[in-house]
């Protein structure tokens, strides 16, 4: 049931209209609660509609009919949210500041700090690791009652709390000194606790834990038991099945794994009800075979990239998923990749502007393998496997919709084997802008990994680059050379959103429709290629 929540607003020294509204936001977007914004303390004196407060105000003082409406709603059971200069709120109110459990007394300037999660077990911070953010640093005094610390920073070599808990007669409190400006309320992270701390304040639960089945335990790469390991370090999954055609396969998983049951085949896996999210790690044209399998019986499912060969396959499963109800997602775990990650700050931070142009490149000159990646019937096409990663990235990277997608592929050299020597997709968005994504293995002489032009500079990595990304900016005005740093690297944050998905009902970041966006590239990309015509792109209006 999502819970009516009122979010009180309104004070000095910080934006509170706008934080408010990237509050509201976020919250309707999780489609955890129901919030009505208001600077008018008077709402304090009749909160039975309610179920939770959330207070981002500063200074000021309650009446005492305010004061009593708000900290008995809280006794009697209702959630209450206190984010940053709530601290620094009504510091004359006795009641008030005892509900709360701490008073603000100082803080640093804006900077970057580290926040550490200390009960990385509790609900609200389980699953969420240590983190950076840049904001005030909060000094708390404790006031009467006692609050259990869940994440705390140091500041000149005194440790002290960032986020905390406590009861107040029936009710539950959670405070947070994180919050200063649109920065933080932007922070993933924060985002992360104000939503799980909504969920624990109304006395929601986790659901219990999720039990995983692995489909595909191949050699190659080894990404069963990529996954079967991910499953295994992630809290709330459990890895309790896996499932192969091949029985050497299976001895070896039944080693790696000794406490899970083995199948050779999916019917039988799915018969002992075992799993509730399968994992298909199947070559490329065997996904929505076995994913539709999965989905009819009901269960979660995970497709490793690319979706599928098909538009026509991919709408399918989605709507097979949204018939059973089921959650659908695919493996892009690689928009976490750190070099990725800098590239959306650089362009999020407006260090180039607009961007209207991106190119990106992966290949060089060799003979393709023998396996099935190099069979088309089986991979799709050259074009599938870097492509895959790369115009995903381009996907989430430009903004708009796509209108058109134009190809161009080769086969001139490599004719023992099916796949294309050569494939080029060029994407035409809304607002005159372009994408071009080129992977070959006959380019003797390749061009950058990526290449991006903006309005006010752009950026460039070189093929190999393993540290910085080069960029040039005019937004001082003149001209500016820059080299950024790649970001770390986080893919665990893939398997950590599915399990805060089935787990709390946090939002899905890689969901179904935005993978069948990158099969449509491919599927298009080739019918151009044939008819030498710029296609339309579907699910896109």
């Amino acid at each position: 049931m999502i819970k009516k929540t009122l979010v009180m607003l309104g004070g000095k020294f910080h934006p509170f209209d706008s934080c408010g509204k990237i509050l509201e936001d976020f919250l309707k977007k999780t489609e955890v609660c129901e919030p009505v914004l208001t600077d008018d303390r008077d709402a304090f004196k009749d909160l039975k509609n309610y179920d939770l407060v959330i207070l981002y105000t500063q200074g000021g003082e309650l009446t005492s009919a305010q004061e009593e409406g708000l900290c008995e709603f809280v006794k009697k059971g209702g959630g209450f949210i206190g984010i940053h200069c709530a601290s620094d709120s009504w510091v004359k109110n006795k009641a008030y500041l005892e509900m709360l459990g701490s008073h603000f007394v100082g803080h640093g300037p804006v900077t970057e700090f580290s926040v550490k999660i200390s009960h990385p077990e509790h609900e609200i911070t389980r699953r969420i690791s240590d983190f950076k953010i840049t904001d005030e640093f909060y000094i708390l005094e404790k006031k009467t009652g006692r609050f259990e610390v869940l994440a705390e920073g140091i500041w000149q070599f005194k440790t002290h709390p960032l986020a905390y808990i406590r009861t107040y007669g029936k009710g539950r409190v959670f405070y947070t000194a994180l919050g200063h400006d649109e920065r933080v309320f932007k922070n993933p992270f924060f985002q992360k606790l104000i939503f799980r701390a909504t969920r624990w304040v109304t006395n929601q639960r986790e659901e219990k834990e999720v039990r995983c089945g692995v489909i595909g335990y191949g050699g190659a790469y080894n990404m069963g038991k990529y996954h079967a390991d991910s499953v295994s370090k992630t809290p709330g999954l459990k890895l309790t099945a896996i499932c192969d055609v091949d029985e050497k396969r299976l001895e070896i998983a039944q080693k790696d794994y000794p406490e899970i049951k083995i199948y050779k085949e999916i019917k039988k896996m799915l018969s002992a009800d075992i799993i509730d999210l399968g994992i298909a790690v199947v070559p490329h044209n065997l996904h929505s075979k076995i994913v539709l399998s999965l989905v009819e019986a009901g269960k979660n499912v995970i497709c490793e990239k690319p979706f599928a060969i098909t538009i026509k396959e991919c709408t399918a499963m989605i709507r097979a998923a949204k018939k059973k109800g089921a959650m659908l997602s695919v493996f892009h775990n690689r928009r976490w990749d750190g070099n990725f990650l800098a590239i959306k700050k650089i362009i999020n931070d407006g260090l180039i502007g607009e961007i209207f142009h991106i190119e990106a490149y992966a290949g060089g000159y060799a003979h393709p393998q023998y396996w099935w990646r190099s069979e088309k019937s089986i991979s799709g096409g050259i074009i599938y496997d870097m492509g895959a990663h790369f115009v995903d990235w381009i996907l989430n990277l430009m903004p708009g919709k796509m209108e058109t997608v134009y190809g161009i592929f080769h086969k001139r050299l490599w004719y023992d084997v099916t796949n294309e020597d050569q494939g080029e997709a060029i994407i035409r968005f809304e607002g005159d802008r372009y994408a071009e994504f080129q992977t070959s293995v006959i380019a003797a002489i390749g061009k950058p990994k990526w290449r991006i032009l903006g309005t006010k500079g752009a950026l460039n990595i070189n093929q190999g680059e393993k540290e910085n990304i080069d960029v040039v900016t005019f937004v001082n005005g003149h001209r500016e050379e820059l080299k950024i740093p790649f970001m770390q690297s986080c893919w665990e944050n893939y398997y950590i959103n599915i399990a805060d998905h089935l787990l709390t009902g946090e939002p899905l970041a890689v969901t179904a429709e935005s993978a069948r966006r990158v099969i449509a590239v491919f599927e298009l990309a080739e019918k151009s290629a044939k008819t030498s015509k710029v296609q339309p792109v579907p699910y896109e209006k």
